[in-house]
């Protein structure tokens, strides 16, 4: 009591009330601090269209709301608080509240979101219970331009390796390997399966990129030893979209893109031509000063530096056969939507590219490149009661082309190596010009003729293809009996058709030699015309195959206990319309048993077993069943105790092994039906013991002579023949930092291959035998790392998203078919899969390699100093010179070597991409680059396609590159490309020599997109839903040390239907 009187006299006092005011004051203040404010913001995804139903949190609160429909949400919360916006399949984002009453977030799709579901072989798994090594990406990733989707994967995803030969419209499909080769035999391709049924490499490319909702890579034992025979290579895996219980969308999408050929080989002019042949006619000579005469006088090359009388001086520039650019147009219009029954998704599209030739003809028809394809899909889920659902898939492709009767890459030859000086298109007077002499020979399959001849005045073809795929798939659910338990059987039915229809005629031409006293052409005929013909069936095909698969499948959950279980049958039938001789008619028939189980626990460790058990009719009855094993686990060591932690920065670690064999039985071409099985001909050459008379057959071109005629083995027995197995071993890390922003896979592989399928290349001549027999051998080892790493990040208003994919391989053959070399760098064994095979050059020939005699013409005789190696051939100064790598003092085979430091033609040892996209608000950037490294080219892949008067001067024309050669006036100069040019004896410089080869690496940017969203708001009007245009780059520009071709194309030295950069303008609408 005498506490609180003592409280009621201080309150009273004098100095109480500026004490209440102040305690008053700072209790309002503490109030308004602590005071809840309303927050209100919009929530969109990268490309700005609103996202329904995200979580948005107070962090360390039990308060929160989502957005609604719009994309819209209100929360009350305090300055200070820290909300927490989070979505499926989208990054986590954070924002601490200050002074602002909005705020507006934009949320990026996480690549590392481990609930999704991944494909697998024979079913689906979640993301975070792998333990095999796949690589996905969807087709917003591949940003597919042309026709083919096998154009867009290279770079895109790690383990794969692509090329492109070719830009021929319909026929550019890229050849690709999944980690590289691992034999020296046939049988390197990748399994292809498209919705659960194995298709071909043709019917992948095929299909619009609309349609496709994820492309995957299977390629270690654990995810590709269930396909048993056929997953030694690697599978690819592809599934098209599906309906959603939604309402329905409509989604067109529009395409128009201008494509321009990429480094069309220029050709020397006509008086370069012909100035460069005297040359040549002069170094063969011996380079005389006087009493030598060159072929093409003052006169003749003044006329034809001057343009004089085009029809007898011409300087015809072939590549005006070609169009400066072509024109693409893809149109497509899916459907997608259901309810809880049933769910649809429906795709039409349509595709045409038109070719480079220029056909100007007379005649009432078309011969220009023409390529048009029809695409109808359809794919239909139903649940018919509570446990029975049936999917029901139509698909279907049909491919129109218009061509010249001469093949395009025939034709392309020989409009690259046409002389410019011979003849011109047309005769001034309209007449069709030819040469006797040029039009004697072939290139390729086609005969060599004046170009605007062949592309204009031979007729023209149309090809057709049809194709249908269907496939039926039900599931029944069989918890009656146990829970998690399933059965699921699919059959598919697909039909190909192929047609050709050819109208031939033939040209009327001639040559003009001179021109008679009133200045008309003489002619000469060379060909006699025809009419334009009836229409003539080119030939037809067709193949039927049929595919059945059943399979029971169990998953279950006990507590921290996850178990999935899979049993499977399938077999399949192809019959191919076109063989119709003997064995080859009968149905191609493979049988396949599969098992999986898989176990993990506490969503930390991981463990998988499967088989693959296959029959092939290729080896007889006991050798037909292969059993391929394989194992796999996984740790997430990032879902331990002690990582806690590290989780706020270092959320993902997870480790994988796995070990398994998988098979091959793919033949080698030179192998014949039912390898296992002799083949006896009646009436034909008997045994080879390599007689010089007799009217025998070659073995292997080993020699020549027989006994005479009669019945013979034309194959041997080889019962004993089994399957092909590679053993693979497979190391890598998962790894995600900073809440998903980014997202790493690093992969180690060992691969080692044995048993290949081969025919014996060292059976002795003395044997006697017609063909060498079949059998199982030799071994190999490939090796290497992939990696893909994604990163994501906002800055503000900005959001930028990286991606890089790298790929190494390195083979090598550990044992090969071969007689023991004489020398450790001539076998093939210890090399990697083709390997080149060349001499080493060492330079070119220098006048101090040499006795230099002067003739009395003033021209030179060249003797090659003691000490120097004899190269066997005649040499002079400008020459290129070999190295005598076994120092017997001469050039010959056995100083061809592997060790040469280039690398194989064919397959790059190192394939990599990446790239960059950044958004801001509605518009978007990106772009992409594409590499290969640790691959070579060969100048002379096809020699006279390339080296100057390799052919006759009336045989082909010489490249701008040619005057890049040496000269007798400059003989030390080595750097050239050319060495001393002839018209004949060119045999020492076309020798297969480290001269020609070149580093084929490159960097290319293959893709860039400049796009824009609209506001959905502003579209509601006109009922659209999103409208998107975008402008696409594709093979802008390429970094290369070749620079001649494009480095992709390796063969014909170039002289192939070219690479095209190309622009296109879309626009995506949805309905």
């Amino acid at each position: 009591m005498e506490i609180l009187k003592n409280i009621n006299k201080m309150t009273c006092s004098s100095w109480s009330i500026p004490y209440y005011l102040f305690t008053i004051l700072c209790c309002i203040s503490l109030k308004l601090s602590a005071q809840n404010i309303t927050i209100k913001g919009l929530v969109t995804e990268g490309d700005g269209n609103p996202l329904a139903g995200v979580s948005v949190a107070i962090k360390n609160t039990t308060t929160g709301t989502f957005t609604d429909v719009n994309g819209r949400y209100t929360i009350s919360a305090k300055t200070g608080n820290v909300l927490i916006f989070s979505y499926l399949g989208f990054v986590t984002e954070e924002r601490t509240i200050k002074d602002e009453t909005n705020i507006n977030i934009r949320l990026t799709e996480s690549s590392a979101d481990l609930s999704e579901v991944v494909v697998v072989g024979y079913g689906q798994q979640k993301k975070e219970s792998l333990v095999s090594s796949i690589s996905t990406v969807t087709a917003k990733d591949l940003a597919v331009t042309g026709r083919s989707l096998s154009n867009s994967i290279a770079g895109k995803l790690a383990g794969i390796i692509a090329r492109q030969p070719s830009g021929e419209p319909g026929y550019d499909d890229s050849n690709f390997w999944i980690r590289g080769v691992s034999s020296f035999a046939g049988g390197t391709s990748p399994l292809i399966i498209i919705d659960g049924i194995p298709r071909s490499k043709s019917d992948m490319s095929n299909i619009p990129v609309d349609e496709i909702e994820s492309f995957s890579v299977l390629k270690d034992a654990a995810a590709t030893a269930v396909y048993g025979a056929e997953g030694a290579n690697g599978v690819i895996l592809v599934n098209t979209k599906r309906g959603a219980s939604q309402k329905t969308v409509m989604s067109v999408n529009a395409e128009h893109a201008i494509r321009t050929p990429i480094r069309t080989p220029q050709s020397l002019d006509s008086y370069r031509t012909l100035n460069l042949y005297n040359e040549a006619t002069w170094n063969e000579a011996g380079n005389p000063i006087s009493g030598w005469l060159p072929t093409y006088d003052d006169v003749t090359l003044s006329n034809y530096l001057l343009g004089k009388d085009p029809d007898l001086y011409p300087n015809t520039n072939w590549l005006d056969l070609l169009k400066p650019n072509t024109n693409v147009s893809r149109y497509t219009v899916n459907f997608r939507g259901g309810a809880d029954k049933v769910k649809f998704f429906t795709s039409g599209a349509f595709y045409t590219e038109d070719g480079l030739y220029h056909s100007n003809t007379v005649e009432n028809y078309n011969a220009n490149l023409k390529y048009e394809r029809y695409n109808l899909r359809s794919n239909i889920d139903m649940e018919l009661t509570k446990t029975t659902k049936m999917s029901v898939d139509l698909a279907g492709y049909f491919v129109k082309q218009n061509a010249p009767m001469t093949p395009a890459n025939d034709l392309w030859s020989i409009i690259s190596m046409s002389p410019r000086y011979l003849f011109p298109m047309v005769y001034s007077d309209g007449s069709f010009a030819e040469h006797p002499q040029y039009s004697a020979g072939s290139v390729g399959t086609a005969e060599r003729a004046n170009p605007y001849n062949l592309l204009n005045n031979m007729g023209y073809t149309k090809n057709w293809t049809v194709t249908v795929q269907s496939r039926v798939n039900l599931v029944q659910n069989l918890d009656i009996f146990t829970k998690g338990l399933s059965w699921r059987g699919a059959l598919s039915f697909d039909a190909l058709t192929q047609g050709r229809m050819n109208r031939t005629k033939e040209a009327n031409s001639f040559y003009a030699k001179n021109r008679d006293d009133n200045g008309n052409l003489i002619f000469s005929q060379i060909r006699a015309g025809s009419a334009l013909g009836n229409p003539v069936a080119g030939g037809s095909s067709g193949e039927r195959k049929v595919y059945v698969e059943t399979a029971l499948d169990y998953k279950r959950t006990f507590g921290k206990h996850d178990v999935t279980g899979l049993m499977l049958y399938n077999q399949k039938e192809t019959q191919y319309q076109s063989r119709s001789v003997g064995l080859e008619m009968l149905p191609y028939r493979k049988q396949s048993v599969v098992a999986r189980v898989t176990y993990g626990f506490d969503r930390r460790y991981l463990l998988e077993a499967s088989m693959g058990m296959t029959g092939s009719e290729n080896f007889a009855a006991g050798n037909r069943w292969g059993s391929f094993p394989a194992i796999g686990a996984a740790w997430w060591i990032s879902n331990e105790n002690f990582w806690d932690p590290l989780k706020r920065s270092f959320e993902k670690l997870k480790l994988r092994v796995s070990y398994g064999k998988t098979g091959n039985d793919v033949l080698s071409s030179d192998m014949s039906r039912f390898p296992y099985r002799e083949r006896v001909n009646e009436g034909d050459a008997g045994y080879n013991y390599s007689w010089t008379g007799g009217s025998g057959v070659s073995n292997n071109g080993q020699g020549s002579g027989s006994p005479g005629a009669g019945i013979v083995e034309s194959d041997y027995a080889t019962p004993t023949l089994g399957w092909e197995i590679e053993d693979k071993f497979n190391t890598g890390f998962d790894i995600g930092f900073f809440n998903g922003r980014i997202d790493a896979s690093i992969d180690y592989f060992y691969n080692e291959r044995h048993d290949i399928l081969i025919r014996r290349n060292t059976i002795p001549t003395a044997a006697g035998l017609r063909v060498n027999p079949m059998q199982n051998f030799g071994r190999t080892k490939n090796r290497g790392i992939d990696l893909s790493f994604v990163g994501k990040q906002a800055l503000g208003n900005f959001m930028l998203t990286g991606r890089l994919n790298y790929t190494y391989t390195k083979n090598k053959i550990m044992e090969y078919d071969e007689i023991p070399q004489s020398y450790t760098y001539q076998a093939y064994t210890g090399q990697s899969i083709g390997q080149p095979f060349i001499y080493i050059a060492e330079g070119l020939y220098t006048p101090d390699d040499f006795i230099i005699t002067k003739n009395a013409n003033g021209s030179e005789s060249y003797a090659l100093k003691t000490g120097l190696p004899d190269p066997g051939l005649a040499v002079a100064p400008g020459d290129i010179r070999y190295k005598d790598l076994n120092g017997d003092g001469k050039i010959d085979s056995y100083d061809q070597t592997y060790a040469n430091g280039f690398f194989s033609t064919t397959v790059p040892g190192i394939v990599y991409g990446f790239g960059l996209t950044v958004e801001w608000k509605r518009l978007s950037v990106g772009a992409f680059f594409q590499g290969a490294d640790k691959i070579s080219s060969n100048l002379l892949n096809k020699v006279e396609n390339f080296f100057p008067f390799q052919r006759s001067i009336t045989d082909a024309s010489l490249r701008e590159e040619a005057m890049n050669r040496w000269r007798y006036e400059d003989p030390y100069n080595q750097d050239v490309l050319f060495p001393r040019i002839r018209t004949t004896g060119n045999s020492n410089n076309t020798r297969t020599s480290t001269w020609w080869y070149r580093d084929a690496s490159y960097i290319r940017l293959k893709n860039i997109e400049l796009g824009y969203a609209f506001n959905p708001k502003a579209l509601k009007k006109a009922k659209i839903n999103g409208l998107r245009l975008y402008v696409q780059g594709e093979n802008l520009y390429t970094w290369d040390k070749i620079k001649f071709w494009d480095p992709e194309v390796t063969d014909r030295s170039g002289a192939r239907y070219p690479i095209s950069a190309t622009w296109t303008f879309g626009l995506d609408v949805t309905f």
